[in-house]
């Protein structure tokens, strides 16, 4: 018996692609993330609550950055908060106010009336001054809550440090 070989005449075709498996498996993910992330992002529910926060530090900030530059004692540097608003008051007196028709300025907040927030304080009269070294007179740590979908907070420690909680 001669040994014989087989040979095909047919050439070898190498295919390169996705098996089904592996498109089963990205279509999954896609709907998963469809389902899960992208909400997220056409939303901003969550999210107002941290861009008020930003804002609330940068405005305490600013305000704690005026008291230690303008030592001149004609200068307010009270910060007084309310449920929808949080900055320097209008009326600087014994009982400080913002105005009634408001004014919009680099060291004042308030919050659009379209959004579901309120500020709430752990600090009594809802209001407290910077020293000229930027410690705040509250009993500290002060803290100032953002309430909406959910609770955050910004603390102001007793050495003037202003920092999210």
């Amino acid at each position: 018996m001669a040994n014989t070989k087989f040979i095909s005449s047919a050439p070898h075709i190498s295919s390169r692609g996705f098996t089904l498996i592996e498109l089963i498996v990205v279509i999954i993910i896609l709907g998963i993330l469809s389902v899960t992330v992208v909400p997220k992002f056409l939303t901003s529910k969550g999210f107002t609550e941290f861009a008020y926060r930003s804002d609330v530090i940068a405005k305490l900030r600013l305000i704690q950055t005026k008291a230690m530059q303008q030592t001149n004692s004609t200068y307010c540097h009270s910060v007084l908060v309310t449920s929808t608003k949080l900055g320097t008051p209008d009326n600087c007196s014994s009982t400080p106010s913002f105005a009634s028709a408001w004014q919009d300025s680099a060291s004042k907040l308030q919050v659009d009336s379209n959004d579901n927030i309120t500020f709430t304080t752990n600090f009594s009269g809802n209001t407290f001054n910077f020293d000229s070294m930027g410690r705040p007179s509250c009993n500290a740590p002060c803290i100032i809550t953002i309430n909406g979908e959910q609770s955050i907070s910004v603390q102001i420690e007793s050495e003037g440090y202003i920092h999210a909680l």
